[in-house]
């Protein structure tokens, strides 16, 4: 037996907490073929572990005349199949024309899927988030009723697009459902039926500690502040400017770095000249892992201000560095950080909360060892990748039989 892994793309910078599941899982003696919608991005195939990761990957997403041979090869072989995938699309699709064509593609997507599969004869395919991927696996699953799927659900884009994702009808078909957090599990439950509740099963994300070792001991300085993550108005670094702007304006030494790109990085710029705040902030743009490890190890402390996150690996990752965090107290961070004992929470929205979360640290810099070691001790103990590979090979041993694999290895 070989599992599937299948994200909407894979590997992406973003989600570097699936490259390293899989890695893990293999290292267990799992055996995984990945698949992704579409291709990795030239970030996603930033590092030679992402670079790996994407050579060996299966992509989906094809030109019209091979998804057209697909689609009629797989009409020939199973016309009752492509019947039921096609009605199962329009039963799960949101009303309007462009959700119903949308689900049309994804029965094809999914037809191509399942063919693939059944040729290198996996029957479980398992996905991370419930998008257009967990629908694709869907329709392969209608199609070829050989095939099963399960997912990972984090959080938050799902929560925020119930309906159009249909969330609902994808939890209920799922083999069994992997949450990152008891925060996202009670959200999976407050809209899937309580019949489904028993296949819910928290198993947190997490990070090689022996990666991410401690920091070097600080320098004397400025408070070296360090945001890691997609510049996204989500995660609130509109407020830190605002935060940095009023910090600046007090003579609080600091400095802040940003790593990674996205659709803000232009007004981002914009918002650091536009406060004078040129000589203190600086938009690094993307790197790869091996690089970022450079800039937790020049910094102090992490800083997380998004509205919504799901249990951010960054986090963890600063976190084992032994670096004070300050994060806004949403989704399943609280789970993660707790306040004044391994760092600091704030109010999501506002930015004098952040501004004087920095000032603590800032008259304090010893705090920030205090809770980086209480940190680095969390992580070790619920937030290590071996948990997480742990965690996802007890549930497809129970869903999935693969114990009877490995035995028979």
């Amino acid at each position: 037996m070989t599992l599937a892994f299948l994200n909407s793309e894979y590997p992406s910078l973003s989600h570097t907490f699936i490259e390293r599941e899989v890695r893990a899982l293999r290292e267990r003696g799992v055996e995984i073929r990945t698949y992704s919608v579409r291709p990795a991005n030239a970030a996603g195939r930033m590092g030679n572990s992402h670079q790996s990761a994407a050579e060996e990957t299966v992509v989906l997403r094809a030109g019209p005349a091979t998804l057209l041979k697909d689609f009629v090869l797989g009409g020939l072989a199973s016309p009752v199949g492509i019947v039921r995938a096609l009605a199962a699309s329009q039963r799960i699709s949101p009303p309007g024309l462009g959700y119903r064509c949308r689900h049309v593609a994804y029965v094809i997507q999914g037809i191509r899927l399942a063919r693939r599969l059944v040729a290198e004869g996996i029957e479980h395919v398992h996905v991370h988030m419930a998008n257009n991927g967990a629908a694709i696996a869907m329709m392969a699953c209608k199609f070829d009723k050989r095939i099963q799927y399960s997912v990972s659900i984090h959080g938050s884009a799902e929560f925020f697009h119930v309906d159009t994702w249909t969330l609902t009808r994808k939890v209920e078909g799922a083999v069994f459902v992997r949450c990152i957090s008891n925060f996202c599990k009670a959200q999976v439950m407050h809209w899937a039926a309580p019949a489904s509740w028993e296949r819910l099963h928290i198993v947190r994300c997490g990070i090689d500690p022996e990666v991410f070792r401690p920091r070097p001991l600080r320098q004397p300085g400025p408070l070296r502040l360090l945001t890691v993550g997609r510049l996204h108005p989500i995660k609130g670094y509109t407020l830190l400017m605002e935060a940095c702007k009023q910090l600046a304006a007090e003579g609080v030494r600091f400095e802040l770095s940003m790593v990674g790109n996205g659709p803000l990085m232009e007004a981002l710029k914009e918002a650091i000249c536009s406060r004078g705040l040129t000589d203190r902030v600086r938009l690094i743009g993307p790197l790869p892992q091996e690089e970022i490890q450079q800039h937790y190890d020049r910094a102090d402390v992490m800083v997380v201000s998004s509205f919504m996150e799901g249990v951010p690996v960054v986090l963890m990752e600063a976190m084992a560095k032994e670096l004070g965090v300050i994060a806004t107290r949403v989704g399943g961070i609280p789970e993660l950080v707790e306040h004044g004992v391994n760092g600091l929470l704030v109010d999501a929205g506002s930015a004098e909360s952040l501004a004087d979360a920095i000032r603590v640290y800032a008259a304090n810099p010893d705090l920030c060892r205090t809770h980086g070691i209480a940190g680095r001790e969390r992580v070790c103990s619920q937030y290590s990748i071996a948990g997480t590979a742990q965690g996802m090979l007890e549930l497809f041993q129970k869903y999935v039989g693969i114990d009877r694999v490995n035995e028979h290895k």
